[in-house]
């Protein structure tokens, strides 16, 4: 059985190509990956390719829990993700060693992270919800602009009628089936 050091982290907009090998000089490590920090969470090819090499008994070392994910409940998904795949996760910033054959430690963990992931949810819908209600008794808040207006609404309608291909008028209007379908229901 393997059992390799794996470094990964985010590369800062200030760093150079130079600054990763400077990052990981002074430890040895078997393999490094890294993202970009434009890299968003849907186009991390870095992170895919770590989880792909990893095996059962590596220890993946990560800077901070921040460079890992940009939300709690990301980071949770991503812990589980490599716990399933029986490796140690150490971050080095929070001084935080995962293990996966110490589950009963590490669950608990998680749970209480999701916990305050979904705490932080809700108080941004709150935050959401006070802010609109606020904007709406100072008579800012309109909602969302119309994607069609009035007089395009009309041509939509008639077009309709006349019986012209929902298909058609979707993408005549550049709006979704869905949003024709509300506009046709609203007459």
């Amino acid at each position: 059985m393997r059992l390799h050091r794996i470094k990964y982290f985010r590369r800062a907009l200030q760093e150079s190509e130079d600054s990763v090998e400077n990052t990981t000089s002074h430890v040895v490590f078997d393999a490094v990956f890294f993202d970009e920090p434009t890299d968003n969470t849907a186009t991390r090819a870095g992170l895919e390719r770590l989880i792909r090499y990893i095996q059962c008994g590596d220890t993946v070392v990560v800077d901070s829990m921040a460079s890992l994910s940009s939300s709690t409940e990301q980071l949770c998904t991503l812990i589980r993700r490599l716990m399933e795949k029986q490796v140690t996760l150490e971050f080095l910033n929070e001084n935080l060693v995962l293990r996966h054959d110490c589950l009963e430690v590490v669950e608990p963990i998680i749970a209480v992270m999701e916990a305050l992931a979904e705490f932080e949810r809700a108080t941004a819908r709150e935050k959401q919800a006070a802010g609109i209600a606020a904007a709406k008794t100072r008579g800012s808040y309109r909602g969302r602009k119309k994607k069609l207006s009035d007089n395009q609404v009309v041509s939509l309608i008639d077009r309709a009628c006349a019986g012209e291909s929902k298909s058609k008028l979707a993408r005549d209007f550049d709006i979704s089936r869905q949003t024709l379908y509300r506009y046709l229901r609203s007459t």
